[in-house]
């Protein structure tokens, strides 16, 4: 007579499985982008490579020859062109300025709209209505001519009704002219000056913020208000270490945004140097210096604030 042996599975393998599993969903959900970019990318990637050691000549209608330079085009934008070191320190500035400025406010106008007030709904959709305007065509256009535009009759009559017309940045200017360093009154001019701009880029940052504070359960509040805890304290150990992924996120999203904004004087150069196949080399050795500056600015924000993420489940 044989006896059933009775197999106990081991926590360890079927975590491994569990881990398996995972993985092999994530994958699937990747696998889109893998296809589209070996399909669409990939290839086009290599060219662009290839080019950056080569100049472009014309040939007929539709053809085109290359012309072997080596490391001539890079050695031409970093040691004998400046303008193109001073566009990318330009990019890298704007950069930092966008991301110091656009990651708090967001952060701070998602924790304002995510509350419980009366006419929340109207709020949100006053507040988001720049962010509206600026897609589709609208985002094609400066924002100050845009503004300049829509409210270009108003200012005028308020112009002549006042006898004298400011901007917000004069305004500031006035205000804090003689109480503080230059430096300082010329950064808040300049956000003052900005503040549209601020409002526009901020959207999708606001967004995922108000998706990671609705994350965060309301029992670990009442929990710590139980025990004594401020509506302070409660920033500081629960909403903000919580928020940590998201912030994460939002960082890395305005880097990149702010790299390749419309705007930017680096994509600007290189859209002038492609036009007509003029310079198109050097154009193309540019554009992959930039992407590797970008890489190497995401790579060092991702290493500085990936250890000190806290993941919740």
């Amino acid at each position: 007579m044989s006896k059933k042996e009775n197999v106990v599975k081991s926590p360890r393998r079927s975590g491994g499985r569990l881990m398996t599993r995972r993985n092999n969903t994530g994958w699937v959900f990747i696998a889109p982008f893998l296809i589209g970019f070996l399909v669409f990318y990939a290839i086009p990637l290599v060219q662009s490579l290839v080019f950056s050691f080569n100049d472009i000549k014309i040939v007929g209608a539709t053809g085109y020859t290359l012309e072997p330079k080596g490391w001539a085009n890079y050695n031409h934008i970093l040691f004998v062109d400046p303008s193109f070191i001073k566009r990318l320190m330009t990019a890298i500035e704007n950069m930092a300025l966008d991301t110091i400025i656009v990651v708090p406010f967001s952060f701070f106008s998602a924790l304002i709209l995510s509350r419980e007030f009366k006419g929340r709904a109207a709020a949100r959709a006053i507040f988001f209505l720049p962010v509206v305007l600026s897609t589709g065509v609208l985002a094609s256009m400066d924002s100050n001519s845009l503004m300049d535009q829509l409210m270009a009759r108003s200012a005028t009559d308020a112009a002549n009704a006042m006898g004298a017309g400011f901007s917000s940045s004069e305004v500031v200017n006035k205000l804090l002219e003689g109480s503080m360093p230059e430096s300082i009154i010329k950064f808040m001019t300049d956000l003052s000056g900005k503040l549209y701009d601020v409002i526009i880029k901020s959207g999708l940052q606001i967004i995922i913020f108000m998706s990671g504070l609705n994350t965060i359960s309301p029992s670990i509040y009442e929990s710590s208000s139980i025990e004594g805890a401020t509506a302070w304290e409660n920033f500081w150990k629960i909403t903000f270490p919580m928020c940590g992924p998201y912030l994460l996120l939002n960082v890395i999203y305005t880097i990149i945004d702010s790299f390749t904004n419309i705007s930017n004087p680096v994509i600007n150069h290189v859209k002038n140097q492609m036009a007509g196949l003029k310079d198109f080399g050097t154009a193309i050795a540019s554009v992959w210096v930039y992407f590797i500056i970008i890489g190497i600015v995401l790579g060092a924000a991702f290493a500085l604030m990936a250890k000190r993420v806290f993941y919740h489940e």
